[in-house]
């Protein structure tokens, strides 16, 4: 029996110490608001969502944004402990797309034993304001998960979207959802590039789209066999509930006012009328 009960203890310890090493790495893009400031902070990660960061070279990475306007631009990148960061000032109304790459590299999956060029996409909007969205546009990327349903008030139900491999729909690409509370939902994209997933919980929603293909060549003195196209796309599903949320509480405190204004004026009237008999 202990000696059972050990190898459960060391099985757990080895599971939570390698499975972060063993676990894909994904490229993702989180951002933050900041109304009393009016900026946004986008922070640039190298790991899994939930799970873990790993340690990134500033150097190896862009990040551009383009503004509620149509213009975009690389935004300068900052260390911060072991990721990236840039902020952002709010300028207009409207949705703010970002979108990050890697730089280049080979890897040899040890399972595979093929040499593979890996070329890593980020993508995240966000919205401020009621403006009109063009979330559905395209940014320039070669691989790029766009949404076609409204994420300006999506909160859960059916999620739709593109896959799109140099501006055209990419057909049979793998397309995996990593949900809020743990969820892991896959699937491939049609013949028109075209997915849908049930959201089933509100949240950060990471959909990460994979697509090899047969291209060889070289990167420096590195040959590789295939290429494979990786791009993310994070969906906050949370924001419009959070709005909710916060005008629920508006009203209450605005009812909470009125009733106690309501009662001082009931008092004053009764003590008028004290005086007066």
């Amino acid at each position: 029996m202990k000696r059972k009960l050990l190898f459960g203890i060391a099985f757990l310890c080895f599971f939570f110490i390698w499975t972060p090493a063993i676990a894909a790495h994904e490229l993702y893009i989180e951002v933050e608001e900041f109304t009393d400031q009016e900026e946004l902070r986008v922070d640039v990660l190298w790991g899994h969502i939930r799970d873990y960061v790993s340690e990134a070279e500033i150097e190896d990475y862009q990040l551009h944004v383009r503004y509620p306007s149509g213009d975009t631009e690389q935004l300068p990148l900052e260390a911060v402990g072991v990721h990236a960061r840039a902020y952002v000032p709010i300028i207009e109304e409207g949705d703010y797309t970002f979108w990050a790459t890697r730089e280049a590299s080979t890897y040899t999956p040890e399972e595979e034993d093929i040499t593979q060029l890996s070329l890593q996409t980020a993508k995240t909007i966000y919205q401020t304001g009621d403006n009109n969205t063009n979330a559905d546009q395209a940014i320039d990327a070669d691989f790029e998960i766009i949404p076609t349903s409204d994420i300006s008030d999506f909160t859960t139900g059916t999620f739709e979207g593109v896959v799109y491999l140099d501006g055209e729909p990419s057909a049979n690409a793998s397309i995996t959802a990593y949900g809020p509370n743990h969820e892991v939902l896959e699937g491939l994209t049609n013949e028109e590039g075209h997915f849908e997933f049930t959201f089933d919980s509100a949240g950060k929603w990471l959909l990460k789209s994979d697509l090899t293909l047969e291209e060889d060549g070289t990167l420096g003195e590195e040959a590789y066999e295939v290429t494979s196209h990786t791009s993310t796309l994070l969906v906050d599903t949370s924001i419009e509930q959070t709005e909710n949320e916060t005008n629920l509480i508006a009203m209450f405190a605005m009812l909470v006012v009125g009733l106690l204004f309501g009662a001082s004026v009931a008092m004053f009237i009764l003590k008028l009328k004290g005086k007066t008999s």
